[in-house]
């Protein structure tokens, strides 16, 4: 039995479906993203704290928190307010694991979809007999590669930064020179 030939579907219809391919590709990535390696809550490092704050530096380290005392040269508080020599951040102790574990994730996150979009990014470039598909997969890794770098663009020191850069340009300069020969 012989195939059909393809039907010509308007190109509004044609760019749709590769826009669809695109973002649904990217939300399938983070959701792997998200059950692969779940980020760190807050909650999980620093759980709710009273809502009174202690007013000494005594009670302060004792409920866990870290005193930090005015410097002396404030300007003189209300009279009728009650006398406080400086504050307790009931959150400073948590906030560094909190913090180093979010950093962790970002690195991890931006291996695992830097990963997902190079693979879609050689899927697309395999011929599979749709050029729609093909495309969809191909920018869809792309935005995969600028999502994932940009969520982990915070964290990257400026040589990671560089390097980044430098291999996202030079992949895609490769593509373009293999793929696409004039």
């Amino acid at each position: 039995m012989e195939t059909p030939p393809a039907a010509k579907h308007p190109k509004f219809v044609r760019w749709a479906l590769m826009f669809g391919i695109v973002v649904v590709l990217n939300i399938f990535f983070s959701v792997v993203l998200a059950l692969a390696y779940p980020a760190p809550l807050y909650e999980d490092f620093c759980p709710a704290q009273p809502m009174i704050s202690p007013s000494d530096a005594a009670t302060c380290d004792a409920q866990g928190g870290i005193w930090t005392e005015y410097p002396s040269t404030a300007p003189a508080p209300d009279i009728s307010a009650p006398k406080t020599t400086g504050y307790c951040d009931m959150y400073a102790k948590c906030q560094k694991p909190y913090q180093a574990a979010s950093e962790q994730h970002a690195l991890y996150a931006f291996v695992l979809t830097v990963g997902l979009g190079l693979l879609a990014l050689i899927a697309g470039f395999t011929p599979i007999g749709s050029s729609i598909v093909s495309s969809g997969l191909s920018y869809g890794g792309v935005l995969a590669l600028i999502i994932g770098s940009a969520e982990y663009w915070g964290t990257a020191g400026n040589w990671i930064r560089l390097a980044i850069t430098a291999i996202g340009l030079i992949a895609l300069l490769y593509i373009g020179w293999r793929r696409f020969r004039d």
